[in-house]
């Protein structure tokens, strides 16, 4: 049954994908915003490549994979038994002894193994999916925090040049003491804030490394236009019932159901038969054995209890992963609805606005026409806006990311080119 509605889920999901994806593909004429999506796809690839977390989950899919292997084959070997004994009469035998798996363990014990397969294949994909969100996160993070140190580090260098003007107007009497203190303690707090900038910066790069293993030397841009609006139409419930975290959990708990059979099988006894042959003083001998044990002390019924028991854990863990991810992808879809609202404002109203508003503010100051007080004052703002910009675009990435994250669409939005292909 559960395997069912994961198929039906697929379905659903697959349909919306093509929903969400294709105006976006048609109305994406830019060029350079292909490009950099590219990039960024082949910098998850290759990073995803050389991951030790990824690799070790590869292992552990090996490992189920030799496991499956190993059940695939007999469960009992042969016995070979000898015995001798010397009295009045020398008697020698030899013979074998087999184990039938008389209520197919062997069958059982596949049927687990294959399931744990693909399950650790599912939860290899599910931290792949995850890693994936979590170095373009980082990404993002570390091309914000690039932008804010340049432009604290402009911001630094505006008030030296501010600060030496002021120094120079002030050995000519055009303006006063307080003025040019007033210059002295805006540039000492840009000088404050730019070191803030680079130490966020140098956090950004450590992030970035944990998880690449590479030096980000180069500038990573982040693409300038993302959908502006999310699709209204979306099947939410669909969308979290094939998020690759709920498809390995739902994986692990019919794993799980699988090892009540096998614990129920283990159980059960298995009867072994011998055949032996040699000679007894001048008479030759045969012999025949069975034998079985007698569950009278213990029928280990506490092992298919316990196999329920976890059955029912991780069904319930499924249930809580899917409901958790519900609500994770509302609230992502919230939040990018609300920071596209403010990028799109930001972009319309003030983006271009504080382009020339520095060097026109200077003009002012030296004209006269602007005091010390209202010129500082108008930079900072000026520049704190830029700034605040900057983070904006950052915190529209990482709304965009957590919500590709959250729908399971993520590798959709990164392999768009070849889709439309």
């Amino acid at each position: 049954m559960m395997l069912s509605i994961c198929m039906r889920a697929g379905y659903f999901a697959c349909a919306i994908a093509i929903t969400i994806w294709a105006p976006i593909a048609q109305s994406d004429t830019n060029t350079s915003q292909n490009k950099s999506v590219q990039q960024l796809a082949s910098l998850v690839a290759r990073t995803l490549a050389t991951n030790p977390q990824m690799q070790a989950a590869q292992a552990s899919v090996d490992a189920a994979s030799a496991q499956l292997r190993g059940t695939a084959l007999p469960l009992n070997n042969p016995e070979l038994e000898a015995e001798a004994e010397t009295t009045d009469v020398d008697t020698y035998t030899l013979g074998i002894r087999q184990t039938i798996d008389w209520h197919d363990k062997q069958n059982a014990y596949e049927q687990v193994a294959q399931a744990e397969l693909t399950a650790v294949e599912m939860q290899f994909a599910a931290l792949r999916f995850s890693k994936a969100s979590e170095l373009l996160d980082i990404i993002g993070q570390l091309a914000t925090r690039h932008k804010i140190s340049l432009l604290s580090a402009r911001r630094t260098k505006i008030l030296k040049r501010f600060t030496k003007l002021a120094k120079q107007r002030y050995s000519a009497g055009d303006i006063s003491l307080i003025d040019l203190e007033l210059a002295r303690l805006s540039l000492s707090e840009a000088v404050m804030q730019q070191a803030k900038s680079g130490v966020d910066l140098n956090q950004a790069k450590s992030d970035y490394f944990s998880i690449s293993g590479q030096l980000a030397e180069e500038e990573i841009e982040l693409p300038d236009q993302l959908p502006v609006a999310l699709p209204s139409a979306l099947d939410h419930m669909a969308l979290a019932q094939n998020h690759p975290s709920v498809k390995a959990a739902h994986q692990s708990a019919q794993a799980a159901r699988y090892q009540i059979n096998a614990a129920d099988r283990e159980r059960k006894t298995d009867p072994s038969f011998g055949l032996a042959a040699g000679r007894e003083g001048e008479d030759n001998l045969i012999r025949l054995s069975f034998s079985i044990p007698l569950q009278f002390r213990n029928n280990f019924q506490s092992n298919v209890d316990t196999a329920q028991a976890k059955a029912l854990q991780a069904d319930q863990e499924a249930q809580q992963t899917y409901r958790n991810l519900l609500a994770r992808l509302n609230g992502a879809q919230e939040s990018y609805k609300l920071i596209a609202q403010a990028w799109r404002l930001w972009n319309s109203q003030g983006r271009n606005s504080l382009q020339q508003r520095i060097s026109l503010l200077e003009q002012l100051w030296k004209a006269g026409e602007v005091d010390t007080t209202d010129y500082l004052f108008q930079v900072q703002q000026t520049l704190n806006t830029q700034i605040s910009g900057v983070e904006l675009h950052g915190d529209l990435w990482s709304a965009w990311i957590d919500w590709l994250s959250a729908s399971g669409t993520l590798d959709i939005w990164l392999n768009q080119d070849n889709m439309e292909q």
